[in-house]
Order: structure tokens, then C-alpha cells, then sequence
């Protein structure tokens, strides 16, 4: 049978006519039967404490008995499965990391899994240090139903338009044409990465034209938007009912300003591709209350001790449920937060990886990182990796790469960035031992040798 990834890719490169032809499908009947469970399972009304303990113990005995990092850990520990009576006693085992899984991934999988089974994706695109995680499939479904049911807190239908303002390819494009239509997720994808002030125009005036009511973006692209809708004074004819914050910290005032702008709900959920957590927020941006059905949430601080007082930070780590090819235990996710509310599992906002950084690119235009940040297999031969820019429009990739690397990686590489943003910097490769550091001796993710011109000063206050 077909990979879920390869039925993605097949999907991606096919004509529009046959994407049509398959949105016609009625949306819970070409998600399947899985995604339909899950979507009824998150209408019953559930003791959560309870089912997240029940799925805890599940998680733990099928990963001793089917992984063969946890059978040696197990052993090793001296302890069995039905040891794990409660989440408390989640703490006699150790903490999971990426490093330790990327040294011998093959531990991590269950063996005899079918890979048919069984999906890939990754992280860490844009910093280099890529890394694989297997998932069942049923595992897409289930994040499939809970989004969709967070969306439908909004009122939400699966008919309603969505605009999007997030990463993706917007290479070969038509004159004046800055979105591409998907329509099996009913989305007008707009790109993040040529708004300025000689296009605005075209973005306003296809969001009046179709007046998608829900907005999906990075804040940092929204914001861009708004700031050059502002500065040509110009309007958006409609309020849609909710955007949705997506990939990137931001800060309150940047809130209250999309808000104020788009006069309607603002509201985001903390998630990351490893699939272990699920934390929608609440209207204010204030809270995050952690879904107990999705995965078993705990708190660290920096000796390993967990967390249980309301107002300490610790970084957030996850155990998966319902993943049968490569279940987790205790992984950490590098991301830092406190509770609100240890006994009803709400945190404050999250400090993540992603901050809002920029490439500065020619005619006034920036790229923001996580719009780069690509969940592929090129970066794999890649150790780590930053960006230099020695004006603006360039940008060279400064890579430390595995001895496996090949110029065939590295043409690769080029040609993903370039057609994600070639039409605002021109991009090169550079292999060294080590990253470049700055005086203080600290690590980068972007460089920049230049001092901000008039024009580089003006495009750093568009946000």
C-alpha cells in the first residue's frame, strides 16, 4: 500500500482540476472512518483525568513491550509497566531528548511496524540539526479531528474559506498574483513573502473579492499586513469571525493590535509535530488549557525535578498516546512555560523556538524564518546551519554538514529556498567546520554585516 507521505506529495503536484474534483468529496468522507471517530470521540462528555491515565498506562506497556529502547530501560530500572500507577510516577523514568533518539533511531521504532502503517515528518528545518519521527497513521486523523474541532469553538464550518498566511512555495506565480488556491483544505494560501508596498493592493483586494472568515497566519505576517494596509490607507470591506496564530511567539502589544485591526476573536493552540501535546488558548491570549486527551503534559525544571507549583518555569514535556510506530515517553519539546492552574492544567503563554526573524530581501521585502522552515528530508546530511548576510538581498547558508554530504545536497537546498523566496534574495552555500559566532561568542541564526539604510530602517518598522 501507498506511504501517506507519498499520497501528500501526489496530491501537492497534481494539477488544480484534479484537487477540485477531489475536495468535491464531502469532508468526512474522504478523511475516513479514523478522523470520523476521533471527531465523535471529542463530542462525549468524559472524565479527562481519567482517559488521560488509561491512555498513559496504554503508552507505557505497548512501548515495553514493542520498543527496544524502553525494553532495556525498563530492565535496566529494575521496574515493570504496572508500576506506572498514576502520571506522578511517570518521574521513575528518564527524560527523552532528540539527541539521544538521533543517535540510534532504530531503538525508537516499533519493531515490525508496517510501513505502510506509519508516516515521517520532521523538525528543526531552518537550524539545521533536522530530525525524523515516525507516526501511525491514525495519528494524522486524530490531529485532523482535533484542530477542526478546535476551529469549531468559532463556529466553524467545513464550507467556510480560510485564508492562510504561512509558509509554502509561491514560486512562478502570475503577474499580480500572490496566493495559490487548496482546495481540499477550502484555504486561499496567501504568500508571507512578497507583501510590501507595490502589492498590497492585490492582497486587499482578493480578501474583499472572496472574504474568507477565518485568517491562519504567522503574527509576523499578519502584521505585515496590517502595517501596509495602514500605511496606504486602505480597508478590508468584512471582519472575519476569528484569526489564528500560528509557529511564532508574540507579544501582547502585537495582540491587541491584530485585534484592534481585524476587530474580531483572536486565538492560537500550542502543538508541534512530534504530536504529544495539544493546548488551545483561550480568547486573550492569557491561558492555555492542555487537552488530557491528546498526550500526558509535565513541567522540568532545569535539574530534571517536576513541576507541580503554579508560577515557576520549566520546560514543557510530552508523552504521546495513540502513536503505535514510534511512541514517545517524556520527550522533551525545548519549549518553556508555567501553570496558571497546576490542578486544571492551564499554563501561561509560551516561550518556543520560534521568534520573529527576518531575512531582509530586495525592493523592501522580508522573509521571516518560520516561513522557511520546511519539514523535508534535504537538510539531512546537515549537522547545523545559520544564515549571513553581507547586504540585503543575499543570504549565504553557513552549513556544518555530515561526511555524507554531496553538491547534490547542496543544489537541493538551494533550489528549496529559491523557490520559497528566490524572488527576493539570492541565496548561496557555504560549508565550514563551525557557525560563525559573534564577539561575545554566541551562536546566531542570522547575521547581518551591514549597517540599516533609510530603506532597511523604514522595512524594520513595518513590525
Amino acid at each position: 500500500m501507498l506511504s501517506l507521505n507519498f499520497l501528500k506529495e501526489v496530491y501537492y503536484r497534481s494539477p488544480l482540476w484534479i484537487k477540485k474534483i477531489y475536495s468535491s468529496i464531502p469532508f468526512e468522507i474522504r478523511n475516513g472512518k479514523e478522523y470520523r471517530k476521533w471527531i465523535e470521540f471529542l463530542k462525549q462528555n468524559l472524565d479527562h483525568e481519567e482517559y488521560e491515565l488509561l491512555k498513559l498506562k496504554e503508552t507505557v506497556t505497548y512501548s515495553c513491550l514493542n520498543v527496544p529502547y524502553y525494553k532495556r530501560i525498563f530492565k535496566e530500572l529494575g521496574i515493570l509497566p504496572e508500576d506506572i500507577k498514576s502520571k506522578n510516577d511517570l518521574s521513575k523514568l528518564p527524560l527523552l531528548d532528540k539527541q539521544i533518539i538521533r543517535e540510534k533511531p532504530e531503538d525508537f521504532m516499533v519493531r515490525n511496524y508496517p510501513a505502510f502503517r506509519r508516516f515521517y515528518v520532521t523538525t528543526g528545518g531552518t537550524s539545521g540539526a533536522q530530525h525524523k519521527f515516525y507516526q501511525s497513521k491514525n495519528v494524522w486523523k486524530k490531529e485532523q479531528a482535533f484542530i477542526i474541532n478546535y476551529y469549531m469553538g468559532f463556529d466553524y464550518n467545513y464550507s467556510d474559506l480560510r485564508a492562510t498566511l504561512r509558509g509554502g512555495e509561491f514560486n512562478e506565480l502570475p503577474d499580480n498574483v500572490y496566493w495559490k488556491i487548496n482546495p481540499i483544505n477550502n484555504e486561499i494560501n496567501f504568500s508571507p513573502f512578497h507583501i510590501n508596498t507595490n502589492t498590497i493592493k492585490y492582497y486587499v483586494d482578493k480578501l474583499n473579492d472572496l472574504k474568507p472568515m477565518y485568517i491562519h497566519g504567522y503574527p509576523s505576517a499578519l502584521l505585515l499586513l496590517v502595517k501596509n494596509i495602514q500605511e496606504h490607507n486602505l480597508k478590508l470591506s468584512y471582519s472575519p469571525k476569528a484569526v489564528f496564530l500560528s509557529s511564532e511567539n508574540y507579544t501582547s502589544e502585537q495582540k491587541v493590535e491584530l485585534q484592534g485591526f481585524f476587530n474580531g476573536k483572536i486565538s492560537t493552540y500550542y502543538g508541534h509535530s512530534e504530536r504529544l501535546i495539544f493546548a488551545p488558548s483561550d480568547c486573550e491570549l492569557k491561558t492555555f488549557t492542555v487537552d488530557r486527551r491528546y498526550g500526558a503534559f509535565e513541567l522540568v525544571d532545569d535539574n530534571d525535578r517536576v513541576i507541580t507549583q503554579n508560577g515557576a518555569t520549566g520546560e514543557i514535556v510530552g508523552t504521546s498516546f495513540d502513536n503505535y510506530a514510534m511512541p514517545l515517553i517524556r520527550y522533551r519539546t525545548n519549549d518553556l512555560t508555567s501553570y496558571s492552574s497546576y490542578d486544571s492544567l492551564k499554563i501561561n503563554p509560551i516561550k518556543g523556538r520560534w521568534n520573529q526573524e527576518f531575512l531582509d530581501g530586495s525592493n523592501m521585502l522580508r522573509v521571516s524564518l518560520t516561513g522557511l522552515n520546511m519539514h523535508s528530508d534535504i537538510f539531512k546530511n546537515i549537522l547545523a546551519m545559520q544564515f549571513y548576510q553581507p547586504r540585503v538581498g543575499e543570504a549565504v547558508l553557513v552549513v556544518v554538514t555530515k561526511k555524507d554530504f554531496t553538491d547534490f545536497d547542496a543544489r537541493k537546498i538551494l533550489h528549496a529556498f529559491n523557490k520559497k523566496a528566490g524572488h527576493a534574495i539570492r541565496f548561496s552555500l557555504e560549508r565550514r567546520d563551525s557557525l560563525i559566532q559573534t564577539e561575545r561568542g554566541k551562536t546566531k541564526r542570522i547575521i547581518k554585516d551591514y549597517q540599516p539604510t533609510v530603506a532597511d530602517t523604514n522595512l524594520g518598522e513595518l513590525i
